[in-house]
């Protein structure tokens, strides 16, 4: 006569202090990202349109200002570095925010389940004792009673 309640550990913890303040790291983690790359575009671009060579009206149009080599290659590097370590670090944050993981180990279980490892699931699958179903059980009426307020 025991009934199992299926109650996922994401609906117990979704209003819980912990879980909002580990989204919200993961959203500044994102927008941080997001602004480093927005900067580094901008100048990016400003590098790019400082280099373009616009002549006065009695001026030669074909005459390419003076530069050095070694300064465009290394503000090169820079601009590039800068917007493919941004885009990269939006990816990587983005993804970790959708997906809910905050820490390696978080990644270790989720792709352990996503490729079908048999002992990460054995941990879900295992049968709770009676005072686990209670509190479980409590829980899931506490979230339902909130979810109709």
């Amino acid at each position: 006569m025991s009934t199992t309640v299926q109650l996922s550990t994401r609906e117990i913890s979704v209003f819980s202090e912990e879980y909002k303040k580990r989204r919200k790291q993961q959203m500044i983690r994102f927008f941080g990202a997001t602004v480093f790359t927005l900067i580094s575009a901008r100048l990016a671009f400003r590098g790019v349109q400082s280099r373009k060579y616009v002549p006065n009206m009695f001026q030669l149009n074909h005459k390419p200002p003076l530069y050095s080599f070694q300064g465009e290659a290394i503000s090169a590097l820079a601009f590039g570095t800068g917007l493919a370590t941004g885009s990269f670090g939006m990816l990587v944050f983005g993804s970790c925010w959708l997906a809910d993981i905050s820490s390696l180990a978080e990644f270790t279980i989720k792709a352990r389940k996503l490729i079908g490892d048999p002992s990460a699931q054995e941990a879900a699958q295992q049968p709770m004792d009676q005072e686990t179903q209670q509190v479980a059980k409590a829980l899931q009426d506490l979230i339902e009673s909130a979810k109709r307020q």
